[in-house]
């Protein structure tokens, strides 16, 4: 029964999907040679009727299947498109990278003492919703 279960055509056909698109990440030179190989052994063993032929022959996919997991280069494997990643908004262009901390244009001097004292007022107001804030000054 649990060989059975091994040998369901589409346990076979998901291994030799995979196998298939694991030799797609090859360099070129080495996806026809791959290609060809692999479907000739799928189509030579299409018509074994022995459990333990085609448990076998089963096997060799895994195990080539697990080769070529090996041999693929590594960013061929990332699962996520490779425009994935950190985009951000300066001056109307878009760029890769982070978002800017706070307070850095300050300290980097893209700001002006004059801009940063408005800017420091806003938040002030926004503090306090809108309305002014105390101008009460306390010395201790």
């Amino acid at each position: 029964m649990k060989e059975r279960a091994l040998l369901s055509t589409s346990a076979v056909l998901r291994d030799y999907r995979e196998v298939l698109k694991l030799i797609s990440y090859l360099p070129e030179n080495q996806q026809r040679e791959h290609r060809e190989e692999i479907r000739q052994e799928i189509k030579s063993n299409k018509d074994v009727s022995d459990p333990g032929t085609a448990l076998d022959r089963h096997r060799k996919l895994v195990a080539k299947l697990s080769y070529l997991r090996m041999i693929t280069p590594r960013q061929a494997h990332k699962s996520t498109s490779s425009s994935a990643g950190t985009y951000v908004l300066r001056q109307g262009d878009l760029l890769e990278g982070a978002a800017e901390s706070k307070g850095r244009r300050v300290a980097d001097g893209v700001l002006s003492m004059e801009e940063a004292r408005a800017y420091h007022h806003r938040l002030l107001k926004r503090q306090y919703f809108g309305r002014e804030p105390p101008n009460t000054r306390k010395f201790f």
